[in-house]
């Protein structure tokens, strides 16, 4: 449930983004942006349980994939060629 307090924040932040620029965006769009820069407290919790999962992986030896390899797994799923 969405409290006065996030009501308001929202308000201002959507204010500030139109008065710099940001009028093309849609009610939509200013939100994301809002919730991005505005995680929630649940978020914010899972985020760091994520990171502490990956550097546990790490502290017993996972190095996890190159980047190459993760780049072109997601160029072969999105049907994107590597113009070679």
């Amino acid at each position: 449930m969405a409290t006065q307090q996030q009501i308001d924040s929202f308000h201002q932040f959507a204010l500030k983004q139109v008065s710099n620029g940001g009028s093309g965006l849609s009610l939509e769009q200013l939100f994301d942006l809002w919730q991005v820069q505005n995680p929630s407290a649940e978020e914010l919790s899972e985020s760091v349980a994520a990171v502490k999962s990956a550097l546990r992986d790490m502290e017993n030896g996972d190095t996890g994939r190159p980047v190459e390899d993760v780049i072109a797994e997601l160029r072969r799923e999105a049907g994107i060629s590597t113009g070679e």
